[in-house]
């Protein structure tokens, strides 16, 4: 992570956004959220190791489990690692501007939990979601600006993150089939009418005048967006 450079704080939807991103980073590297408040997470790898269970194996077995007890002793203990992110949208690992990665201590895989591993899928959603909020603001705001940031153009590099908005006036019909309700031939049709009406406002009117499904209306609001 970049530090942004200090000056005027960020807004809160940018910094929850953030630490979206660091959570997501540190989930993909075996750790767990814990707990999230506002800007600041609390993440844990590993767990406790139930000693009277491997007690018990390590009988059962005549000692041949002993070693893996005594490896499970050593490295499986639970870590915790404090996630903060400061008003300037710098990312603190355990209070210091540690490098971006936190690789936990390596030990035995422990599957993770699956309350665990909603709330990192909850986690991740929400984040993408404030990410097409801030996007659609950015692009009310200044749309010259959001052109340049290539807002809604999955087909084009950039370095802007829009959480998955695809423009409907400007995307071509293979990046409009990223959504799931829109076929290739639903996607050519909308480009097809595009090149005859010049541009779409609304969710509303792309369906009504490409005569869309209307069960498509909620999704294309969702993902959709319409850049003049």
């Amino acid at each position: 992570m970049i530090p942004f450079p200090g000056g005027r704080p960020l807004p809160p939807e940018r910094l929850r956004a953030i630490l979206g991103n660091a959570i997501m980073r540190q989930v993909s590297l075996g750790w767990r959220i814990e707990s999230q408040v506002d800007n600041h997470a609390m993440m844990v790898s590993g767990g406790d190791v139930n000693h009277l269970a491997h007690l018990l194996a390590t009988l059962l077995t005549c000692g041949i489990w002993l070693p893996v007890w005594v490896i499970l002793g050593v490295t499986g203990s639970e870590q915790r690692l404090s996630l903060t992110v400061d008003q300037h949208g710098n990312v603190l690992f355990n209070g210091r501007p540690a490098g971006p990665v936190v690789q936990p201590r390596r030990g035995p895989a422990i599957p993770p939990r699956r309350g665990n591993m909603n709330a990192s899928a909850i986690a991740a959603a929400t984040m993408r979601r404030d990410l097409r909020r801030q996007a659609r603001e950015q692009a009310a705001e200044d749309p010259a600006l959001a052109r340049e940031l290539r807002i809604g153009r999955p087909d084009l590099p950039r370095q802007y993150d829009d959480g998955g908005l695809i423009d409907f006036n400007h995307a071509p019909g293979p990046a409009l089939t990223v959504l799931s309700g829109i076929t290739r031939e639903v996607a050519e049709r909308i480009v097809s009418m595009r090149e005859h009406v010049g541009s779409f406002s609304s969710a509303e009117e792309l369906v009504t005048t490409v005569d869309l499904h209307p069960d498509l209306i909620l999704e294309i609001k969702e993902y959709g967006i319409f850049l003049p």
